[in-house]
């Protein structure tokens, strides 16, 4: 729970700690998503399960872009405050990039994209997500 220190207006600080719970929450959900699409691309029956892994992996960006705006709020309150921190900004970067490539993914509009080029996305994604938790982490008082 949100550890209050005095600092600001308490209502304030409970919507900017419920909307960093919901955000994380879509992005677990986010992650379940992307780890089932690749079993089901794992699957012995190859007959439509790279368009279900497709499918999938498009709802879960879907969920990603809308956990942002949660996030968005909790970053600009932040950093108005003048308390955000370095790895921030550094999450903040990696996640735009992510959220672009994964466009141009979802989009399927690029010759690029390849099982080489989607594993990177992957990994890129999997890092600006445990940096989310480590934020998060850090904000409500567990590190």
């Amino acid at each position: 729970m949100l550890k209050w220190k005095g600092r600001g207006n308490l209502a304030l600080e409970m919507i900017i700690y419920n909307l960093r719970t919901i955000s994380l929450g879509l992005q677990i959900v986010v992650l379940l998503i992307f780890l089932l699409s690749l079993i089901v691309l794992q699957k012995k029956t190859k007959k439509g399960s790279i368009k279900r892994h497709g499918k999938l992996t498009t709802g879960g960006y879907v969920l990603a872009v809308l956990s942002v705006l949660f996030m968005l709020y909790s970053a600009y309150n932040v950093a108005i405050a003048g308390r955000a921190l370095s790895v921030i900004y550094i999450h903040g970067l990696f996640g735009a990039i992510s959220l672009i490539f994964g466009f141009i993914f979802v989009i399927n509009r690029w010759k690029w994209k390849t099982r080489k080029n989607m594993r990177i996305l992957l990994a890129l994604w999997v890092l600006t997500f445990s940096g989310g938790v480590l934020i998060y982490l850090t904000f409500i008082g567990k590190l």
